[in-house]
């Protein structure tokens, strides 16, 4: 196993990564990359509200690929945080978000949402694309119906 995998992933993974990832299916949800950027009252709110935050994100955990605070590279203080949320539309996306008690406390400057295409990685289990060929007009800004998006889409 690679070096860079933490320990707990092994026991998910099969016992040896094939050199190239395999094809998978593209995931059926919507992915937002929500990024919060504090403000300068973080600190004080990021404490006084952390239980409810840490409630809100464990009651729906399911709900996100992945969350949690940022720095600056080689940084200690905390900066921001990052969620990547699974939802149907932005709408659901943000009425999840906005009953994260760190939204509503107003602890961030800036809230921007993204939508994401989770193409590759462990999480995914490979790459979504079957051929680089499949792919090449839609990376130079092909139509969106294309092979890429897999099928029916």
């Amino acid at each position: 196993m690679p070096d860079h995998i933490p320990d707990h992933i092994p026991d998910r993974l099969p016992a040896a990564l094939p050199a190239d990832p395999p094809h998978v299916p593209r995931l059926s949800q919507t992915c937002f990359l929500v990024i919060c950027r504090d403000g300068p009252q973080a600190p004080a709110l990021r404490g006084a509200h952390l239980d409810g935050h840490l409630a809100h994100v464990e009651a729906n955990w399911t709900r996100y690929i992945t969350a949690g605070p940022v720095r600056e590279p080689g940084g200690e203080t905390l900066v921001g945080s990052v969620f990547l949320v699974l939802a149907e539309s932005l709408a659901a996306a943000g009425e999840l978000m906005d009953r994260d008690p760190y939204m509503t406390c107003g602890m961030y400057a800036s809230v921007e949402y993204k939508e994401l295409t989770n193409s590759i990685g462990l999480f995914l289990g490979g790459r979504i694309w079957e051929s680089r060929e499949a792919i090449r007009h839609r990376a130079a800004g092909g139509p969106p119906g294309d092979v890429s998006k897999g099928a029916g889409a």
